[in-house]
């Protein structure tokens, strides 16, 4: 070190500095405890449904890898209030309400009801929906709604959120890498072989690996003033591509990857990724939450022989309702059948976004099924 030059010192030891920081980075993962400080509930408003973005620089939003970040952003984290019936609404794009306004979403309508519980309590839904089709994801949720006292879990699923091969392959499911893996360990859940989520490299655990999700942290906070001030977190695409109505003349499921079925054209309970529903329904219940598992609306196409709509040909969702009955019979859920509760004329871009009238028309629907759950045995 004495024969290097001033300069060379320096660079040598910035660089021993810069390693030392990065092996007590990987030790302490800060990022962990910074994902659960946030500006939301406390500077500013906190959201009213969990942060997505298509177009981040004019909505006023961003899309996260952090549910931790997510959650402790939104309006479930703050106090809940000594007369409020706490809902969290749980499910897909359809749920978190693409295309429409915060105020305009299935859980928004359901609390402009103003339900009372039979004790007198006032129902305030909160809209925990994510644009994804996975119940894994929802189970990830789930697990965090459960910090905030929710009196009761509404978990809307379709066919195509129980596929066992499509669960995870996704971002932000990625992401929670150790939960994930430990919950497949606990629960066994019948996820095909070829169906695997690798682990994160040292260098995914890293300051330098993680710089862009610390970077999104504070990104998410200082966009929190903006989206405080105008109320907007979803800009609508330039192009709205229509409802797609003519359907494929065949009879195959539409699915990122291979469906197994154990009977030829026949969903059973076995074929579906219901242990994830199975063990959300276990951890709710170790904290005496409820569930009420809602399958929710789709298009229906009214002049085609085989198929419902892009996603479902008729053999397939009608074995899977079925499927759903009997599972819900054997497991002793709450459960509602929901497919056909909208008109085929109320949908916008896909088989699962509904118009803003019929989103509130469906939290009619919601409010019943509470009701029945009130009083049923």
């Amino acid at each position: 070190m004495k024969n290097l030059s001033p300069l060379a010192r320096i660079g040598i030891k910035a660089a021993l500095l810069f390693a030392l920081f990065n092996f007590l980075y990987v030790l302490i993962q800060p990022l962990d405890l910074l994902n659960q400080i946030s500006i939301y509930n406390w500077l500013v408003l906190g959201r009213a449904r969990l942060p997505f973005a298509d177009y981040p620089e004019s909505s006023f939003n961003l899309t996260l890898n952090s549910l931790d970040q997510m959650i402790v952003s939104h309006q479930i984290a703050r106090p809940k209030a000594p007369d409020e019936y706490r809902v969290a609404h749980l499910g897909d794009s359809g749920v978190w309400g693409y295309l429409l306004k915060p105020d305009q979403t299935q859980a928004a309508c359901l609390s402009g009801l103003k339900v009372h519980t039979p004790d007198g309590r006032v129902v305030r839904a909160y809209n925990l929906g994510y644009p994804k089709l996975t119940v894994v994801k929802d189970l990830l949720i789930l697990r965090r709604a459960l910090r905030y006292q929710p009196d009761l879990i509404i978990w809307s699923v379709s066919l195509a959120s129980l596929y066992p091969g499509d669960q995870l392959d996704f971002t932000v499911i990625r992401a929670h890498y150790d939960e994930v893996k430990a919950l497949i360990d606990q629960y066994g859940f019948n996820f095909p072989e070829w169906v695997q989520i690798s682990p994160p490299t040292l260098w995914d655990r890293s300051f330098l690996g993680q710089r862009r999700a610390a970077a999104d942290w504070l990104r998410h906070q200082m966009v929190g003033i903006t989206w405080a001030a105008t109320g907007i977190d979803h800009v609508m695409p330039v192009f709205v591509p229509p409802h797609p109505t003519n359907l494929l003349p065949d009879d195959n499921v539409l699915s990122v990857n291979p469906i197994q079925l154990r009977e030829t054209r026949r969903f059973t309970p076995d074929d579906l990724a219901l242990g994830v529903i199975a063990a959300g329904v276990a951890e709710a219940k170790a904290l005496n939450v409820p569930i009420v598992i809602i399958n929710e609306p789709i298009y229906r196409s009214p002049n085609h022989d085989l198929r419902y709509n892009t996603y479902y040909p008729k053999w397939a969702f009608d074995t899977y309702r079925e499927a759903m009955v009997e599972a819900a019979r054997v497991e002793g859920w709450f459960y509602r059948d929901l497919w056909d509760a909208v008109g085929s004329d109320q949908f916008t871009d896909t088989d699962f976004h509904l118009r803003a009238e019929a989103n509130c028309a469906f939290a009619q629907q919601l409010r019943t099924a509470l009701q029945e759950f009130w009083v049923s045995p």
